[in-house]
């Protein structure tokens, strides 16, 4: 059924419920669907040229696809940030990854990027972050907290525990490379884009 997001929300759901329940549907990979997320620049490394682009769109591709293709363009992502980070700390061990902010609300999405990384994602049980740990240090630096670790731990607690389908992590291994590829062969173009003149 096609949904928008005044229609979902008389039905009573979450119009990233519903594309998640579409896209679940949609293979990984998305049928050889890629997907460059850099809607506004790429921010690490800063790139301010680099744009979006969909390469692999063929007739049989759906909005789910083009959907499922938009998570796994953020995990290929990730996973290039990760392979530089490894890259540096040889003896890096990470045991998990906790999500937090509106993407967190996604099964999927959560489940999309342990696949890609091959690495746990652990739901918190708060939303606003930022506040709390403003509000953590405003109160150690006035006396009523004395120890910052503890009162973090305290204040948070996991939820749900997401683990990486290991088939599905051999699975998206080779995209992750040539998403990387991607990149640096449509970089030159956004840069040509980026410097052609505006329309008269």
């Amino acid at each position: 059924m096609s949904y928008g997001k005044a229609e979902a929300e008389v039905a009573g759901e979450n119009i990233y419920q519903i594309l998640d329940g579409l896209a679940s549907e949609v293979p990984p990979g998305s049928d050889k669907l890629l997907f460059l997320p850099h809607l506004g620049g790429r921010v690490c490394p800063s790139v301010p040229t680099t744009r979006g682009l969909f390469l692999g769109l063929n007739w049989s591709h759906t909005k789910a696809h083009l959907y499922r293709a938009l998570l796994e363009g953020v995990g290929y992502e990730y996973a290039y940030y990760l392979g530089i980070v490894r890259g540096l700390l040889l003896e890096l061990d990470i045991r998990e990854t906790r999500v937090i902010g509106g993407g967190a609300r996604s099964q999927l999405w959560n489940q999309i990027k342990s696949d890609i990384l091959g690495i746990p994602y652990v739901n918190l049980s708060r939303e606003e972050f930022g506040v709390l740990g403003s509000a953590i240090l405003a109160g150690y630096a006035v006396g009523v907290f004395d120890d910052l670790a503890t009162t973090a731990k305290r204040f948070i607690q996991t939820t749900e525990r997401v683990e990486p389908n290991m088939a599905n992590h051999s699975f998206y291994k080779p995209l992750v490379h040539e998403y990387i590829k991607l990149l640096d062969v449509a970089q030159p173009i956004f840069n040509a884009l980026d410097a052609a003149p505006e329309a008269p």
